[in-house]
Parts: structure tokens; sequence; C-alpha cells
């Protein structure tokens, strides 16, 4: 997997790794989840897309995100549009992240949430 993008902006950084051979689109947001740093992962989502050669996963790692946008359910809707998604997971360790998903539910809800960080470390190994 590699590393392909690295933004910092208004109190939030946002760490973009791609693995063609995976199908894999993995984002790691810190901090503030701001709309620049939710254009940045759009775009780049949307560049997976189109290069990616089958079906993909999106997967977001929230462990190190203090402050959630409440517009990042429109965000997440544009994912969902995307072009071959396969799924959309997201790595959620803290409570108030999990609430805040289950909250959003009857607008969106990702296809897998998980809770720890071996369960994560497994689906990364396993993702294909």
């Amino acid at each position: 997997m590699s590393k392909i993008t690295i933004k910092d902006s208004l109190g939030g950084k946002l760490e973009i790794f791609k693995d063609y051979g995976k199908h894999l689109f993995l984002a790691r947001p810190h901090g503030f989840i701001n709309p620049d740093l939710l254009d940045e992962d759009l775009k780049n989502a949307k560049e997976f897309s189109q290069e990616c050669p089958d079906h993909w996963t999106y997967c977001t790692n929230t462990e190190d995100v203090r402050l959630i946008n409440p517009f990042n359910i429109l965000f997440l809707k544009e994912i969902k549009k995307l072009q071959k998604l396969k799924e959309i997971v997201v790595y959620a360790p803290g409570s108030i992240n999990r609430l805040l998903i289950r909250l959003i539910t009857p607008i969106f809800q990702p296809d897998r949430v998980i809770k720890n960080k071996k369960e994560f470390q497994l689906f990364l190994e396993e993702v294909h």
C-alpha cells in the first residue's frame, strides 16, 4: 500500500493510501475533518475509482479524528455513487464516532463498521 496524499488544512490532516492490488482506498483523517479535507478525499477516491481495474473498497480510519463536521454525511453519500464501489468500511474505535454513525443511519449507512484495532488489522490483511 502506498501513501499518495498528505494534506494539512484548518486543524485537520488527511493521509490517503491506495492499493490497486487489493483494490483498497484508505483515508486516514486526523484532527478536525473540514470541507477542504473532504474535497481532497473525494477527488482522490474518484481518481481511484476510475483507475482501479475492478470493484474496490473505500475504507476510512477515524481513530485520530477529534471533531467531525456534520456535513460529512453528504460527502459519504457522494462516495457511495462512485464507479465500481464494492463497500464502504469505517474503522471507528471511539464510542462517540460509532454513536454518530448510528445517528446518521437513516440517511447513510456504511457497509461495515469495525470497532477494534485487531479486527481492523485483520481486515487490511485480508481485503481484496
